[in-house]
C-alpha cells in the first residue's frame, strides 16, 4: 500500500532526527521514568459488531528524557484481561488482550510548550466471542502503526505540585482481521488528548500523577472505531 510505504519513510525520518538530536544535546540532561497503573473502557466498532470492553486494568511504563531544548517522552501500557465485560449485547469472550506504545520527541519553544512528533504502535486481540452461544469470531485482530504529531502544555515543574496537557493527532495504516471480513487493510486517522496532574513526594526525587485521557482511532476503508477513556496514576523517578 502506498500509505504504509508512507508510514514507513515517515518513521525513518524520525527516527534518524531523534539519533541526531540526541547527540547534538548539551552535557545536562534530565532524564525520567516510572510505572504506570491504569483502568480504561474501550468501545470497539467493528463490521456488524459493537463490544464496550467495560472498565479494564493494565499496567506500563511511562518517562522522558530532557536537555537544552531537547525532549523525548514515552508510554507503554499492556493489558491482559481474560474475559470483557460487555454492556451492549449478550456476549461471551473467552480472551481479551491489548497492549499500546507512543515514543514521540521533539523541540521545547517555551519553557511552558513542546512541539512533537512520533509513532504509536496497537494491539488488539479478542477470541472465541460467542453471541447468544453462536460463534461469530473466533479471533478478532486489530494492529495499528501510526505517526503521531501535537504539543504538551506544562508548567515549569513539579515542585510541590504541577500539570501537563498533552493533544496529539494520529495518521497510520491498520491491519484487521476476523473470521467474517478476512484480513483487511486500511489507512487511519484518530487523536488523542491526556491531562495530568504531578505532585512531588517530599523533596525526594520521586513524584506521583493521576491523570485522564481520552483517544479515538478510525479506519477509513472500513468500519472500525476505537475510542477509549482511561484513568492513570504515574509513579515516576527523575533524575538530574
Amino acid at each position: 500500500m502506498v500509505a504504509d510505504v508512507q508510514w514507513r519513510k515517515g518513521m525513518n525520518r524520525l527516527i534518524s532526527f531523534l539519533i541526531a538530536a540526541t547527540f547534538a544535546v548539551p552535557a545536562f540532561a534530565q532524564f525520567s521514568i516510572g510505572p504506570r497503573l491504569s483502568n480504561y473502557s474501550t468501545d470497539f466498532d467493528t463490521v456488524g459488531t459493537k463490544l464496550k470492553t467495560g472498565r479494564q486494568s493494565a499496567f506500563g511504563a511511562v518517562g522522558g528524557y530532557r536537555a537544552g531544548a531537547f525532549v523525548l517522552d514515552f508510554n507503554y501500557d499492556h493489558d491482559t484481561s481474560n474475559g470483557i465485560n460487555p454492556t451492549d449485547i449478550i456476549l461471551a469472550v473467552g480472551d481479551y488482550q491489548r497492549d499500546h506504545g507512543e515514543v514521540t520527541g521533539g523541540f521545547s519553544v517555551t519553557p511552558f510548550l513542546d512541539l512533537q512528533g512520533g509513532v504509536r504502535i496497537d494491539s488488539v486481540r479478542v477470541g472465541g466471542v460467542a453471541f447468544f452461544g453462536n460463534n461469530i469470531a473466533s479471533d478478532l485482530d486489530f494492529e495499528h502503526q501510526a505517526l503521531t504529531a501535537g504539543v504538551r502544555v506544562h508548567s515549569a515543574d513539579s515542585a510541590p505540585a504541577g500539570f501537563y496537557l498533552v493533544a496529539r493527532g494520529y495518521l497510520g495504516t491498520a491491519k484487521f482481521d476476523n473470521n467474517t471480513s478476512g484480513r483487511v487493510d486500511s489507512d487511519t486517522t484518530g487523536w488523542r488528548g491526556e491531562f495530568g496532574v504531578p505532585i512531588r513526594i517530599g523533596q525526594s526525587n520521586w513524584s506521583v500523577a493521576p491523570g485522564i485521557e481520552y483517544e479515538h482511532i478510525q479506519t477509513k476503508d472500513f468500519d472500525v472505531r476505537l475510542n477509549t477513556n482511561r484513568l492513570f496514576l504515574n509513579f515516576v523517578y527523575t533524575a538530574k
